[in-house]
């Protein structure tokens, strides 16, 4: 005779499963607003921890900015700043974004230092080296994935 042996708790790894496959199934894709700040946070991230492929993958080849900047410019730049900052601290206020289609145009600024106490409050944040970034990011088809095709920047906080 075959028998085969039942877990003591089948009940509770049924359910466990089946949680666990509701919760995947329920598990809506992000809105595009959401996509797009997940992919700003990500960039953040990426520059924080100092990791130009993480940064570049954010970055659409077909890159261009207002200064001519192309892709590898901008790898460049990013390489550079780098090199010369050991710790990087970021602090972003988007203050604006909009969505047509799979195009996306944020308005952010972005203050950056060496240490994450000089960001902890407004008028430190106004003394690091702050930029006002304007972004156009394009999104896939479902708008789950963004790539920057250009910025134009300038000093400063708006």
């Amino acid at each position: 005779m075959l028998t085969t042996k039942t877990p003591r708790n089948s009940g509770l790894l049924v359910l466990l499963l089946s949680l666990l496959l509701t919760a995947c199934a329920n598990e809506s894709e992000l809105t595009p607003e959401a996509a797009v700040k997940a992919t700003l946070k990500a960039i953040e991230e990426a520059a924080e921890a100092r990791t130009l492929s993480g940064f570049m993958s954010h970055v659409s080849e077909e890159y261009q900015d207002h200064e001519g900047n192309s892709w590898e410019d901008i790898q460049r730049l990013v390489q550079f700043e780098y090199i010369r900052n050991q710790n990087i601290h970021i602090f972003t206020n988007i203050t604006r974004l909009d969505i047509t289609e799979n195009v996306a145009t944020v308005e952010l600024n972005v203050a950056m230092a060496s240490t994450a106490a000089a960001l902890e409050n407004q008028s430190a944040r106004l003394r690091a080296d702050t930029h006002h970034f304007s972004l156009v990011l394009r999104g896939s088809n479902d708008q789950q994935t963004w790539m920057v095709e250009s910025v134009a920047w300038r000093r400063g906080w708006q």
